[in-house]
């Protein structure tokens, strides 16, 4: 089942590009219909989300008021919920469902980028005409945006993450072998060399019980005119994903009271100091570490947040005074 769910997101971003022609805009387009098809739970998330939070004076009074005896807390509490009209997962549910197609579109692009890797390699092999696949400032969108990353695979590089997929004509044993075995070949060295990526260091690093490879670029030169991206997509993924946690989960006022103070001030330590600056800092290095196309994706995907957020917003406090206003003139 989730094979066959992967083909089909596979296969839907292949049809994209069919008539697009660019991975890169196919992603965008692909991650504009997801989340529109998102927009019902989303919206209805934000409303669960903004019901919450008008609620939070009242449940920070019930706190103070019975915060020594749980039980009748919790009585109140769902009274409270019941009288309001208000569920406290109405905001968490439908978020949950992002997430299953975060990874589902990390696979879908992972294995769409190995299948355009194995085939470009197979190509070379073969001295067929090769298309790169460049967006914006990237020259290729199946290598992460980072003056670190060259713009073919490093020469004697072994595809170790590449593994045969079932349901891939491209992505079987035997072309990932033959693919693994021209990146040890002099001739793959001289057309990686064709393509700066001579302009590259290996510098090999010790990390913990860990060993790692990382390529820098020996110039200025290589650097704008060999690596493969400028490292935009991860800041703009960090930045947008901060702006995004600042919008989702505002800071609640402190409610009186010593002990329920201390208890909200280590609430609120964790959500600033941890959701504000962890999913941002993730976020750089995820995008650092995947293919450019999974980034422009993450990146996209923070962006239509942002906006859905204010729009919503917006939209939410307009229905609020029209009940308002109704309210009143009935008074």
């Amino acid at each position: 089942m989730f094979d066959g769910i992967n083909l089909f997101f596979a296969n839907a971003l292949k049809w994209i590009n069919s008539w697009v022609g660019n991975y890169g805009w196919s992603v965008v387009i692909f991650t504009f219909m997801i989340r529109l098809v998102l927009l019902p739970l989303t919206a209805k998330s934000r409303k669960g989300m903004r019901s919450m939070t008008k609620v939070q004076p009242k449940m920070q009074e019930l706190q103070k008021k019975y915060g020594n005896d749980k039980e009748k807390l919790n009585k109140k509490m769902m009274e409270l919920y019941q009288k309001e009209h208000v569920s406290p997962t109405s905001g968490c549910l439908p978020m949950l469902l992002q997430w299953p197609i975060l990874l589902l579109m990390f696979t879908a692009m992972r294995v769409v980028a190995n299948e355009h890797t194995i085939q470009m390699l197979l190509d070379l092999m073969n001295n067929a005409d090769v298309s790169m696949q460049g967006w914006l400032w990237i020259k290729n969108v199946f290598q992460p945006d980072s003056f670190l990353a060259t713009i073919l695979p490093a020469a004697g590089s072994n595809l170790a993450v590449i593994s045969p997929i079932g349901y891939s004509s491209i992505l079987t044993q035997e072309n990932i072998e033959a693919a693994r075995a021209f990146l040890q070949t002099p001739e793959y060295a001289a057309i990686a060399a064709q393509y700066g990526a001579n302009a590259f260091v290996q510098l090999p690093l010790n990390f913990l019980i860990t060993s790692f490879t990382v390529a820098l670029p020996n110039s200025f030169y290589a650097f704008f005119h060999y690596a493969n991206g400028l490292f935009i997509l991860p800041i703009l993924a960090g930045v947008s994903q901060f702006l995004m946690t600042k919008l989702t989960n505002p800071e609640q006022k402190q409610p009186e009271g010593q002990q329920l103070a201390q208890q909200n001030d280590a609430a609120n330590a964790m959500n600033s100091g941890f959701m504000k600056w962890f999913f941002p800092l993730f976020s750089v290095w995820i995008c650092a570490s995947s293919n450019s196309a999974f980034s422009i994706y993450w990146m996209t995907v923070n962006i239509i947040s942002i906006l859905e957020t204010v729009v919503l917003n917006k939209v939410f406090d307009m229905q609020d005074a029209k009940a308002e206003l109704k309210a009143g003139k009935r008074d």
